[in-house]
């Protein structure tokens, strides 16, 4: 077993009620969140959130009781979220594209009392969850034409506010007097993502943990106060979470919020921030646009094009969630941009391990950030150790198991090795394929090969107990139009999906990907599906990562055919 550990980063503030506090009080005018053309002042957050707080004490919840939150990215999520912590109750963000099925679970699971909701659409989702036998005791919805009229367990924001304001009348120091008593090891969160089976696993987060790794965070990146971020991706995907929630309390930052990538590439320009996190898709997208671009020759024109981007002020950058192309990495890196590669789960608070500035190393994931410990087993298997650590699991009884073991260190599952204290990831330990002559075959690499053609947005490796690897490819939603207009090709994704030159380039392309790959990893058979894949389908998690026992099971009978 061979051990990497970086240095102790010094201890946050407690909790989030009291680094909240801390930048309202100090910096009271400073802007904190905007959102729809709105800032809100950390004075002016502060307001909002004592009374949010205080309308959630007048509708019962209590310290310990669980919060669940459904809402597109907005300000009144991140409020919500905050207000929650402040009574030592816990909020849990869902992915709004999760189906009924999956919020009744949760719902279920976590035992929540109190639901928080943007609109229609998202009650409809509830409706199950709303008829099981302990339901919601309070549903609160932003627009307030959702609400049905019939159900008295509704009730509209501006409702929840003035609630509050009452409660704050009768008893200034309600707020106050919860908070105080928060104490850093009390759960902060609950994040439920999918396991390996397609279920949900819950992952419990303190105080302790996720300021633990904002402090660190904030070492790595060297990004000082009061700079801007951009929140684009669901509070319920963790990285995002981490980066905009909890170190931009930390960092004291101005977040601004708009509604997934499309609309980040647009604001990009507006914002500038100075810390961006970026899935994979977003860097890919964002190196799509640059390549429209002349060649950039100079210094002064490089900066044109970051400028264009809405990165000119970007001093740290990040990918992480999953694996990122490295012609996306040179593409970049050419305009005199690095990208900072990370890793983590949702048990390690979202990240483990960074590049930073001044210490990157292409193909790897980093060190491990300031406090926390990297660990290989014998088998390869990646193991985490420190405060950033998780307090386990919590199980359908309300007890929470811890995610370690006896001596602190957490399985996270990936596969890696390190180097000059550098660790590569290189695939899911639970996801090797075993083919039936023995053979272990990474899918993340044939994966990754099959995508890096324009045309292929997602694929599938597949071929556990068989005799070699088929694959599922899907056509990118954007590359492959482009593609195919440029050839004087027409249709939608269905369309393309069938025409003659379309199937003949990706034949083309996994021709391409055979050639760089072993010959245990050669795809041998594939199939081109017509239909994209996404978190409302089932195929990717709310994080965009591939539920591949889902696919298995969608797609039983093709990948059966594939072997005939």
């Amino acid at each position: 077993m061979s051990t990497t550990a970086e240095t102790a980063v010094q201890a946050p503030p407690a909790t989030i009620p009291h680094l909240f506090t801390r930048n309202a009080t100090e910096h009271p005018d400073r802007p904190a969140l905007t959102a729809d053309g709105r800032t809100w002042t950390w004075g002016e957050a502060a307001e909002a959130v004592h009374e949010l707080a205080a309308g959630f004490v007048d509708l019962g919840l209590r310290p310990g009781q669980t919060a669940v939150l459904m809402m597109s990215n907005s300000a009144e999520q991140w409020l919500a979220d905050v207000a929650i912590t402040h009574l030592g109750a816990v909020p849990i963000a869902l992915h709004p594209a999760l189906s009924s099925g999956e919020v009744r679970e949760v719902t279920r699971h976590s035992r929540a009392h109190i639901a928080v909701l943007s609109n229609a659409h998202q009650v409809r989702r509830w409706s199950a969850a709303l008829r099981e036998p302990e339901a919601l005791s309070h549903v609160v919805v932003l627009d307030e034409s959702a609400a049905p009229g019939e159900d008295d367990r509704f009730g509209t924001w501006e409702e929840l506010r003035a609630r509050g304001r009452a409660q704050l009348d009768r008893d200034p120091a309600v707020v106050h007097r919860h908070a105080e008593n928060v104490t850093p090891d009390a759960a902060a969160t609950v994040h439920y993502s999918p396991d390996a089976l397609g279920g949900q696993r819950a992952v419990v987060l303190t105080h302790r943990n996720v300021l633990s790794a904002a402090a660190a965070r904030q070492q790595v990146t060297g990004v000082p106060p009061h700079t801007t971020s951009l929140c684009y991706l669901p509070m319920a995907h963790m990285a995002e979470r981490a980066t905009n929630l909890y170190s931009a309390l930390h960092d004291v930052a101005h977040v601004h919020f708009c509604d997934g990538i499309s609309e980040a590439i647009r604001l990009l320009p507006r914002v500038r921030p100075h810390l961006f996190f970026g899935v994979p898709r977003m860097w890919e997208r964002l190196a799509a646009i640059a390549r429209t671009l002349p060649t950039p020759r100079t210094p002064a024109e490089k900066r044109e094009v970051l400028g264009g981007l809405g990165l000119d002020g970007t001093a740290w950058g990040a990918s992480g969630a999953a694996p990122i192309r490295r012609e996306v990495l040179d593409l970049f890196a050419g305009l005199g941009f690095e990208i900072f590669e990370t890793w983590g789960c949702a048990e390690s608070s979202g990240w483990a391990t960074a590049n930073s500035p001044g210490a990157v190393r292409f193909g790897t994931v980093g060190k491990a950030l300031p406090g926390m410990e990297l660990s290989t087993d014998e088998d390869g298997e990646v193991l985490v150790r420190g405060p950033q650590v998780c307090a386990g699991h919590l199980q359908e009884d309300g007890l929470i198991r811890p995610a370690t073991d006896r001596d602190g260190w957490l399985r996270t599952g990936d596969v890696g090795a390190a180097a000059g204290g550098y660790l590569t990831i290189t695939d899911r330990k639970s996801e090797l394929i075993i083919s039936s002559g023995g053979e272990s075959v990474a899918p993340s690499v044939v994966e990754n090969a099959l995508r890096a053609h324009p045309l292929i947005g997602h694929a599938l490796a597949f071929g556990e107990g068989r005799p070699h690897v088929v694959a599922l490819l899907v056509l990118d939603e954007d590359s492959a139009p482009d593609w195919a207009r440029a050839r004087g090709i027409r249709g939608g994704l269905d369309e393309l999906a069938r025409h003659p030159e379309v199937l003949a380039e990706v034949e083309r392309a996994v021709a391409a990907a055979n050639a760089g790959l072993g010959p245990s990893g050669q795809v041998l058979a594939h199939r081109l599906l017509d239909r994209p894949w996404g978190a409302e389908g089932g195929e990717l998690s709310p994080a965009l990562k591939l539920r591949r026992r889902v696919i298995h099971d969608k797609y039983a009978d093709l990948l059966d055919a594939l072997y005939r």
